[in-house]
């Protein structure tokens, strides 16, 4: 099959022709449609991304759709044969064909593309798990960096949702007019002079104790310390490139306090119940307020362009690549 192999981290990846993988006992086979490149492939890609059990030389990609064309056995393996799937947590997407365990595939509408259907997990889900959290948090508004992204946008909608308002933080003026359209109320410019000023004014009269960061390295501290008293920082990327670094004042005077969101640490920390209910919400929001948009679609030959391309101009919409073209 037709694959991209990543040799090292830090270089491109590789065009090349490899065995098709076999599923065993509980997995199956997928021809693989269409998988994103999201932030954490990136990171991934650079070798940064710690927590992962792949190691080059591998075949990239975090999650995708397509078709279920074999069974490694097993019941709910067997129960997917034929059918049409998202799934992640497989042995790299950015492939013509892949093994993913079937308790990590969801079954996907007839009227849902296998486009729309390709970033089904990792940014859907990733924000219902972090509504959860702020649910226990008992808060009303949160803080959220690089809001313009396309998990920032499906943020803004499902929070909005669910009674939550949301403090978007962004880089640039074009950015504010996206999330506009997404019904954001309150967008606030980074490089603007009184930034720090704006969000401390707002983050203390809405009483946001909360902050998703995706950026880390300082801006991490620099938001805690506009925060009010006992405020915790979820730092789920690292865009900036750098670790979160934070005032030693914030942690030990102002009861701060910062955490990592990950989630398949947190699918693992939640009981079985609101695991099922998290996949039937997403079941059913992925055509609405979960909905990706589609910027560009490359082919696995042009995989590298399409790396690049993302990289540069990730708040465009999702970049996907396509297998099978």
């Amino acid at each position: 099959m037709k694959c991209l192999i990543l040799e090292q981290f830090g270089l491109p990846v590789v065009y090349k022709q490899v065995d098709i993988p076999q599923p065993g006992q509980g997995e199956v086979l997928i021809q693989v449609e269409a998988s994103p490149i999201n932030p954490s492939d990136l990171v991934f890609m650079s070798g940064k991304y710690l927590n992962s059990a792949l190691k080059p030389p591998c075949i990239p990609g975090f999650e995708g759709s397509g078709l279920v064309i074999k069974s490694g056995g097993g019941d709910e393996a067997d129960s997917l044969l034929n059918k049409r799937v998202a799934f992640f947590r497989c042995k790299g997407a950015y492939a013509q064909y892949t093994v993913a365990n079937s308790q990590t595939c969801l079954l996907i509408d007839d009227d849902v593309t296998f486009n729309q259907a390709a970033s089904s997990f990792i940014n859907p889900l990733t924000v219902v798990g972090m509504l959860e959290v702020v649910k226990e948090a008992k808060v009303k508004t949160v803080i959220h960096s690089a809001a313009a992204s396309a998990l920032g946008r499906m943020m803004v909608r499902y929070f909005k949702n669910n009674g939550v308002e949301v403090i978007n933080i962004v880089r640039r003026q074009e950015q504010v007019e996206i999330l506009k359209q997404q019904g954001a109320t309150i967008i606030l410019n980074q490089n603007d002079q009184d930034f720090l000023l704006q969000l401390k004014k707002v983050a203390t009269e809405s009483n946001a104790t909360v902050f998703f960061d995706a950026i880390a390295g300082s801006f991490t501290g620099e938001v805690l310390s506009q925060m009010p008293n006992n405020s915790t920082a979820y730092v789920y990327g690292l865009l900036s490139g750098q670790n979160s670094s934070v005032s030693p004042t914030e942690l030990i005077f102002r009861n701060q306090t910062v955490k990592g969101f990950l989630l398949g640490t947190w699918l693992q920390s939640i009981t079985p119940e609101l695991k099922k209910q998290s996949i039937e919400k997403l079941q059913k929001l992925i055509k609405t307020v979960l909905k990706s948009e589609i910027s560009k679609e490359y082919s696995l030959r042009n995989g590298q362009q399409a790396i690049e391309y993302y990289s540069q101009n990730m708040t465009a919409g999702k970049i996907l690549i396509k297998p099978q073209q």
